[in-house]
Formats: C-alpha cells, sequence, structure tokens
C-alpha cells in the first residue's frame, strides 16, 4: 500500500514537472506551409445540423485549401443542401453507402490533393490561429502527425445533469491534455493523436499499405474494426519512425461536445476498450514501443 501511494505521487511529481516545461513548436517567421497546403475531412454520418454548420463555419475562417465533407448515401442530399446554403466553393460532399468511420476516411483520401490533411470531427469549433500552430511542426519532414490541446465545449443554459457529466467530461479532456503534454515532454510521444482534430502528411495516408492495413484491421483475428481509427494511426506512425507533436497552446485549442447525458457511461466504456485493444496492440503484436 505504502510503495502505491508512493508511485503514484512520484509520479504526479515528475509529471506535473514535465508538463510546466513542454513549450509548443513555434511559428516560423517564414514558414513554408500555409492554409493553401491544408485539406480538411469531416467524417459526418447525419451530414446536416446547428453543430456541423458551426464546425465548418469556424475551419472556413482558417482558409484551408479545401473542405471535404463524407457523409452516407442516405443523407447526401440533405448534405449537398446544407453546404449549398453556405454558399463556398472550397467545400466538397462525398458519401459512401453505410455508416463507418473508417471507411469514410478512406474515400476521402484518394482526393486529397494537398500536402497536409486534417481529420475533425463533426461537433468542435477551431480557433482562428489553430493551422498555423498545426503546422510548426510539420515544417520539419521528420515529423508525420500533430495533435491539439482540447477543451470542452459547454452547452447553454445547462440542467443540472449536464452540469455534472459536464464536470466529468471537462476533467476527462483536462487530465489527457496534462497526460499527453507531460508524455511529450519526457520522451515525444502521447497515448493517441485524438481524432477530433489531427493533422498528417497526406503521402502517409494514401501508401497503399497504410489503405489496406488500415481497412483491414482485426482484434483477435477475428473482429473488423471500423473504431479506434486515430489509435491506429498513431501506432503506424511510430512504427514507420515518424515523429509526432502535441502543441499545447491556448490559439491551438480545439473545442469539442462529449455525450452529457446518461450515455456518458457509454462514452467512457467505449473509451476504456479501445485504450485497452490498443495498448495491448502496442505491447504485445506491433512492440515497437519498446525498440
Amino acid at each position: 500500500m505504502c510503495c502505491g501511494s508512493l508511485y503514484r505521487y512520484l509520479r504526479l511529481i515528475i509529471n506535473l514537472s514535465a508538463f510546466s516545461r513542454l513549450r509548443p513548436i513555434p511559428i516560423p517567421e517564414n514558414p513554408r506551409l500555409s492554409s493553401q497546403h491544408v485539406t480538411v475531412v469531416i467524417p459526418s454520418i447525419e451530414g446536416d445540423g446547428d453543430a456541423l454548420w458551426e464546425t465548418i463555419g469556424s475551419i472556413i475562417k482558417t482558409r484551408p485549401f479545401e473542405i471535404i465533407l463524407v457523409t452516407i448515401d442516405t443523407n447526401l442530399v440533405r448534405a449537398r443542401c446544407m453546404i449549398q446554403k453556405m454558399n463556398t466553393p472550397r467545400i466538397r460532399v462525398l458519401s459512401i453507402p453505410y455508416p463507418n468511420k473508417r471507411g469514410q476516411m478512406v474515400r476521402a483520401i484518394p482526393e486529397i490533393r494537398t500536402d497536409v490533411t486534417i481529420f475533425a470531427d463533426d461537433d468542435v469549433l477551431w480557433p482562428p490561429k489553430l493551422l498555423q500552430w498545426m503546422l510548426a511542426p510539420l515544417e520539419d519532414e521528420s515529423y508525420g502527425g500533430v495533435g491539439t490541446n482540447q477543451r470542452l465545449r459547454r452547452a447553454e443554459s445547462p440542467k443540472l445533469e449536464q452540469r455534472i457529466y459536464g464536470y466529468l467530461n471537462a476533467l476527462y479532456l483536462e487530465r489527457r491534455n496534462f497526460d499527453c503534454a507531460a508524455c511529450m515532454y519526457m520522451d515525444g510521444g502521447l497515448p493517441c493523436l485524438s481524432g477530433r482534430t489531427v493533422a498528417y502528411r497526406t503521402r502517409i495516408l494514401q501508401d497503399e499499405a497504410f489503405t489496406y492495413c488500415f481497412t483491414h484491421e482485426e482484434w483477435l483475428g477475428r473482429y473488423r474494426l471500423n473504431a479506434d481509427d486515430d489509435n491506429f494511426i498513431t501506432r503506424w506512425l511510430v512504427s514507420h519512425n515518424k515523429k509526432i507533436a502535441f502543441q499545447y497552446h491556448k490559439e491551438a485549442e480545439v473545442l469539442t461536445t462529449l455525450e452529457d447525458n446518461p450515455n456518458f457511461i457509454k462514452q467512457c466504456l467505449r473509451w476504456s476498450r479501445s485504450n485497452w485493444r490498443s495498448n495491448l496492440t502496442s505491447m504485445f503484436w506491433d512492440r515497437h514501443i519498446w525498440r
């Protein structure tokens, strides 16, 4: 018991020290990459709605080269109608037959014509200078992926139940930011590049070997995985000797929504299953973290 407590607080002290020392990779004075080198891919089942409208609106303000919205066939008309109302030529709408996030991502990847691809969830809000901070690490060719700082987007006029779940969600995101920042300072790694908003070099995603492995990953040799897309790509970068960056900075802070109702429990169970699967895969199947 004593040894366990000692380890816990020693780990906390070390992590606090590492967290306080991490500095984001600064934006260069004369960057090679700009927002015109970026395509943003948004997988969305509904393809419509107020949250998605606000998400796309915040992304448009950062002036990427293109936004590709990928929905499902049954919601394709709705998605196109929404995009027409936005009256911007920089958005394309694609679709696949059935809901499948990996399938939606792979549908968009061959269409991308820029050096950098950013995947974003359909319920996030971007700050105006996000792309500048996300592109800064990619000025170095050794980097393959860049993650973002995240905060909870709180409900307006929340009920008591929403306040409670919102508090728990906020704690989760703050703890994640803390863990990622501490790990990044200590050894240049982190648990996972979260798919809520993440940047990759397009050539990595357009590699045929990546596409095949990404769409054929199985758990225990029997269960084809649709979830865990961000865990897979993070492991892929590690196994292919690509550095990853975590830009912990206020101007690289993405707002996101999480479940503020009893579905919070199911959300936590999904995260738990995903973490166990990915951690076991990293330690005992891939084993690149030991090298």
